[in-house]
């Protein structure tokens, strides 16, 4: 929830600040990497249009002149060769929300997953009691939004109040084709169900629960090669708590995250390239999360110090 909402017609603030990754992407290869092949380089994004999602992933904004998956040649360098190390999260990194990288208080906003605006394109349906947005179009890829808006009590809102409103809940589909790269086409189908809670004045605790998951699948030529890749993701955060705390960025203190990847990566006739990870977030009241990944069939136990700091694993 990052850069993703960023043209939508409602956002969420966090999604623009995770923009800023909270992780490098496969900029630090000090430690060994867990394999090297064409698969193990697509975990380093996050699928196609999950810029456009809410999940803890960091997906990479359609602006960017290099969004969209390109599997490795011989002459790209160890960076694209070898994904995500021990030091960092796969898929674009983990969000500032999630880490504590969002203020709150006059200086910051609302704080974490907190600030939102109205748009014209988007309508109450007494029907669904939902505000319901018209679908939009962004370069192939076709986006549907809906939210929910409650008050303390548990009572329907029309649209979102910064004062009364206690409760969000957004849900996002998005499916489409989309050509990049010149040579390249990916087909895209991804999804995500996000709820918030704490939001109304005077609250001391924002509430997170939420899930997503995605596919990419795609077919082109480099160098003169054909290739295909399909990237699958998806996360899973419950039970996240988040205290509120005047003019400074406060953390989860509770929850878990799991996130998961695959990649399927060929190029011309050569043999399938796969590689799988699993991060598993646990948040316990301390100034450090507890993370588990396991790459490959490789288990190691990490930390990572809240807001910021490096992944360090054993």
């Amino acid at each position: 929830m990052k850069s993703q909402l960023k043209q939508s017609p409602l956002r969420i603030l966090f999604v623009a600040a995770g923009a800023v990754l909270t992780v490098a992407c496969a900029t630090d290869n000090s430690t060994t990497p867990v394999a090297s092949s064409e698969a193990v380089a697509a975990l380093v994004s996050a699928p196609m249009s999950f810029d456009q999602l809410n999940t803890s992933f960091v997906g990479v904004s359609d602006t960017d002149p290099s969004f969209g998956f390109m599997p490795f040649f011989p002459g790209d360098g160890d960076q694209n060769r070898f994904g995500p190390g021990w030091h960092e999260f796969m898929g674009g990194g983990l969000g500032e929300g999630f880490i504590g990288g969002i203020g709150f208080g006059p200086a910051f906003g609302r704080g974490p997953f907190g600030d939102w605006d109205d748009s014209d394109a988007c309508a109450f349906s007494t029907t669904t009691n939902r505000i319901e947005c018209t679908a939009t179009n962004r370069h192939g890829l076709t986006v549907n939004r809906s939210f929910s808006f409650l008050d303390a009590a548990g009572a329907v809102q029309q649209r979102f109040n910064r004062t009364t409103t206690n409760t969000v809940n957004v849900t996002t589909s998005i499916s489409g084709t989309r050509t990049h790269h010149e040579t390249a086409t990916s087909t895209v189908d991804a999804s995500s169900d996000f709820t918030v809670s704490g939001l109304a004045s005077g609250s001391t605790q924002r509430n997170v629960d939420g899930k997503s998951a995605g596919t990419e699948s795609t077919t082109g030529t480099r160098d003169g090669d054909a290739f295909t890749a399909m990237r699958s993701a998806g996360d899973t955060i419950t039970g996240l708590a988040i205290p509120i705390q005047d003019n400074r960025p406060t953390f989860p203190t509770a929850g878990t995250i799991i996130r998961s990847m695959q990649a399927t990566v060929t190029v011309g006739s050569g043999t399938p390239s796969t590689s799988s990870r699993r991060e598993v977030i646990t948040y316990d009241g301390s100034a450090t999360a507890q993370v588990v990944i396991t790459h490959d069939g490789v288990t190691k136990n990490c930390t990572k110090p809240l807001p910021h700091g490096r992944l360090t694993c054993q």
